[in-house]
């Protein structure tokens, strides 16, 4: 976990609690560039405080008492493959799976107003040609400027209730990145932001899941401690961007921590983890886990297997079924 030092002003910020100060991986310490040409968000911009009002005053991980969140549902498999929404009657016929997944840049315009054409006024099992008793899950990780212009399109154009409308059965939340070169003042806002978009959406009645990043001990222990207190029963992690050993090493001492600390209560969704060894060390992390999987489709698309990179076959739907065979076994010889 990140060392932090006092810095930038910290004796003068009444976020010291949550932030603790700098740390040595930001490009923005004592910087003297002209705010209005940086998108980064930091404590010295002369709007700070207006991204704190946005967030609603505060950048600590709490709500008002007495909001409770819906249960997720309990019969999710413990792979939910990630698709891109196109021959789903093929792939689901191969695999006669019990649920899919599908990304936010598939389902959100590219302005962030809300939903894309195909989506607006219908179901998500229907979009997705799937038969009834199917389930889908949103997952909202994408691109920064779409998660970005949700988040300012939100109440103007009533995002969140145009998702609520569509039927699916869990959204994992947005993922306001916290990234190592960014201040400290940006992972606390984009922590909250988190947490809070995923609220907005449970507070309709969605089962939602909020995205988790951290950067230091500290924010784990506030992660932890607001999911046990408010009573979240399930959380989601996406792992896609933890690829050198050194990001996977500090992904999964996170996951081991929230493990130990929350327990079988909290079911956690992970995103973007696909070799073995990877797969086995998160299965062991977390007491109850499902895996969320671009690659069982998207290699099998590319007529390759899981686990493999030498071409194996031309048939996407049974090459899909084997990849989510393949994945399974992963998951069994990891118990």
């Amino acid at each position: 976990m990140a060392a932090l030092t006092p810095s930038c002003g910290c004796d003068g910020c009444r976020f010291y609690n949550l932030c603790g100060g700098c740390h040595p991986e930001c490009n923005h310490a004592c910087c003297a560039r002209p705010c209005p040409s940086c998108a980064v968000r930091c404590r010295r911009r002369d709007d700070a405080e207006s991204w704190v009002r946005d967030a609603g005053g505060t950048l600590d991980l709490s709500l008002p008492p007495g909001f409770t969140w819906p249960p997720v549902p309990d019969d999710l498999p413990p792979v939910v493959p990630e698709v891109d929404g196109y021959r789903m009657g093929e792939y689901d016929a191969a695999a006669g799976w019990p649920a899919y997944a599908v990304g936010a840049s598939r389902v959100f315009s590219a302005r962030g107003t809300g939903l894309r054409p195909r989506w607006r006024g219908r179901r998500a099992a229907e979009v997705l040609g799937l038969p009834p008793g199917k389930k889908v899950v949103l997952h909202v990780f994408g691109p920064d400027e779409l998660i970005e212009r949700l988040w300012t399109e939100q109440f103007r154009s009533r995002v969140w209730e145009q998702v609520a409308g569509a039927g699916f059965a869990l959204i994992l939340g947005p993922n306001y990145s916290v990234y190592g070169e960014h201040p400290r003042f940006e992972h606390l806002l984009n922590m909250r932001r988190s947490l809070l978009a995923a609220a907005r959406l449970a507070s309709l009645g969605v089962p939602a899941a909020p995205n988790v990043y951290w950067w230091t001990e500290g924010d784990l222990e506030r992660w932890c401690g607001c999911i046990e207190e408010l009573g979240i029963p399930a959380v989601a992690v996406n792992a896609q961007t933890y690829q050198s050993e050194g990001d996977w090493a500090f992904l999964l001492s996170g996951l081991e921590r929230m493990g130990r600390k929350l327990g079988e209560r909290v079911l956690f969704f992970v995103n973007g983890v696909t070799r073995p060894a990877r797969v086995a060390a998160v299965r062991r992390a977390l007491p109850r886990v499902v895996f969320v999987s671009r690659a069982v489709q998207a290699r099998a698309q590319h007529g390759r297997g899981l686990l493999v990179d030498d071409a194996v076959g031309d048939h996407s739907p049974e090459l899909f079924r084997r990849n989510l065979e393949e994945f399974l076994n992963c998951l069994q010889n990891a118990s």
